[in-house]
């Protein structure tokens, strides 16, 4: 399959609401190359991933391997930038954050929009989140 077809096929598992879709350049039989195409997705998906494997791709069969996954706890926090919302992911871990990430989406956008460089957007609300979170701290204490 060609690039074009892959990157089609995984636009299509992601829509089928697979978690990630990602591509690992491999030696096949008789020392062709080739592409293995991984799909991480919930158990309830795996039937629906299987059925856009097989009618979008050149494969004739599907391997599955099942894994366990851990997750944090996670919570939003919105915060307000001159330029806009910005939503930011909070990983908690037994009550507490230990991670804070700006939203890719929302970075996006208000760096599009006003020819900004994304790294900005993304430095300036995880500033203004780390603030917001300091602040609703202080108020607890």
């Amino acid at each position: 399959m060609t690039g074009e077809q892959l990157g089609y096929v995984m636009e299509q598992l992601l829509e089928a609401g697979a978690l990630d879709v990602y591509f690992t350049d491999i030696q096949m039989k008789k020392n062709r190359p080739g592409v293995k195409l991984s799909v991480l997705c919930s158990q309830d998906k795996q039937k629906e991933m299987t059925k856009v494997l097989l009618t979008f791709t050149s494969t004739f069969g599907v391997r599955y391997i099942e894994m366990d996954r851990d997750i944090l706890e996670r919570e939003f926090i919105e915060v307000l930038l001159e330029y806009g919302k910005v939503r930011c992911k909070a990983g908690k871990l037994e009550g507490k954050i230990i991670k804070l990430v700006p939203e890719y989406e929302d970075c996006k956008r208000i760096a599009k929009d006003n020819s900004l460089p994304i790294a900005q957007v993304f430095n300036e609300a995880l500033l203004a989140a780390r603030d917001k979170i300091d602040k609703s701290m202080k108020k607890t204490d």
